[in-house]
């Protein structure tokens, strides 16, 4: 498959294959995670902010590290990728999904892997966006505290296959659910400010 195809599978709102993204994303000697661009997306656009077309094709390349600007045709992919994402988080229906490698094409380690990249790449999105000051509430505190932990997975020795895969599904589940939370608190504007602790409101005002 090649970029155009990738580009109309985007441009009809298809979920894409993995491997195809990741294969083209090898051939101009990216050294970033497909799954990291992913979350650093997911993370900075669940904040509430966004990016023009030149500033996500700068932070494009910077966070997948090429050697050189990307070329036209990856530039092209890069800005239906961006409105893909955000057209999955706005979807009324819930069906964003995390971009992980599908379990056909890869080993069980390699999507743990993924999702722990698709994890601190939220983490480092959320912080890159600039748009949350000030103390956060509890449940937004707690998804990002859940994030980091999950941006630290691994699989050991002791662990059966069967048991990893079922935890694997558990913790994707929940990382998609966190997101999405996390995207709608901060992006409805009656539900977005007071996510934001003003901490000198809260101070008792004397009269």
């Amino acid at each position: 498959m090649c970029s155009s195809d990738l580009r109309y599978l985007m441009q009809q709102n298809i979920s894409i294959p993995f491997h195809q993204f990741a294969n083209a994303m090898v051939t101009i000697g990216a050294l970033g995670s497909p799954s990291g661009l992913h979350g650093w997306l997911t993370g900075y656009l669940s904040t509430g902010a966004r990016l023009t077309d030149a500033q996500w094709q700068t932070e494009a390349e910077n966070y997948l590290e090429t050697p050189e600007a990307l070329p036209k045709p990856v530039q092209s992919l890069m800005t239906l990728f961006y409105g893909w994402v955000l057209k999955g988080l706005e979807n009324e229906s819930m069906n964003f999904t995390l971009f992980l490698p599908e379990s056909d094409d890869c080993e069980l380690s390699q999507q743990v892997d993924a999702l722990a990249q698709w994890s601190k790449g939220f983490l480092d999105g959320f912080g890159a966006s600039g748009k949350v000051t000030g103390k956060l509430n509890d449940e937004t505190r707690e998804v990002l505290q859940h994030f980091d932990a999950f941006s630290q997975v691994e699989l050991t020795a002791d662990d059966s296959p069967e048991d990893s895969e079922d935890l694997l599904q558990e913790l994707v589940e929940h990382a998609k659910v966190a997101a999405l939370t996390v995207f709608l608190a901060f992006n409805e504007p009656d539900v977005a400010e007071p996510k934001i602790i003003d901490e000198d409101q809260q101070k008792p005002q004397l009269h």
